[in-house]
C-alpha cells in the first residue's frame, strides 16, 4: 500500500468514527467495532457502511436497517464488463460509466448484507444510484426498504 493510500484509509476510518460518535453520543475512541464473516464492521445499535475511492469517501448511517454504500472511480484501464460477467451480472450496458454503476449497485447490495461479491444479492436488498463526485459511480442499498438518501457534509 502506498503512503497516500494508507493516509486516505486512515482518514476515512477517522471520519467514520467521528460521524458514528455523534449518532451514538460516545467519544470516537471508545467505539467498539465487531466484524462479520466477510469483514463488514458493526457496532451494536447502529447500522452503517463506508466506501472510499481516490480522495473521496462516503458514509451511510441508517439506524437499525442494514445499509451498504459504494463509491467507484470510473476508470478506462479496468475491464469492468469482464469482471461483472465473472460475478454473474448479465444484460450489461455499453457505456463505461453505466458499467461502473452496475458494479457500484452490486457492491452496495452485497455490503448491506455483509455478503460476498460472488453471491447474487437477494431481491429484498433495494439499491439506487446516488450523487457522488464527478468521475465516480456511487450507490446506496438498504435491506427491506427503499433508500431515501439525505446528504450531509461531514456532520450529522
Amino acid at each position: 500500500m502506498f503512503e497516500h493510500d494508507r493516509r486516505r484509509w486512515g482518514n476515512a476510518r477517522s471520519a467514520l468514527r467521528s460521524v458514528l460518535s455523534r449518532y451514538l453520543n460516545q467519544p470516537p475512541g471508545e467505539l467498539t467495532f465487531t466484524f462479520g464473516p466477510n469483514g463488514k464492521p458493526s457496532i451494536e445499535g447502529m447500522e452503517f457502511n463506508l466506501s472510499h475511492a481516490g480522495a473521496w469517501a462516503l458514509i451511510a448511517v441508517s439506524g437499525d436497517v442494514p445499509v451498504g454504500i459504494d463509491l467507484e472511480a470510473i476508470r478506462a484501464d479496468v475491464e469492468i464488463d469482464r469482471i461483472l460477467a465473472r460475478i454473474g451480472e448479465t444484460d450489461l450496458p455499453d457505456s463505461l460509466e453505466r458499467l461502473f454503476y452496475v458494479w457500484s449497485r452490486r457492491e452496495a447490495r452485497v455490503k448491506a448484507v455483509g455478503g460476498s461479491l460472488w453471491e447474487l444479492p437477494k431481491p429484498n436488498v433495494h439499491v439506487l444510484d446516488i450523487e457522488g463526485p464527478e468521475g465516480f459511480a456511487s450507490s446506496l442499498a438498504l435491506v427491506d426498504r427503499e433508500p431515501v438518501p439525505r446528504y450531509c457534509d461531514g456532520g450529522v
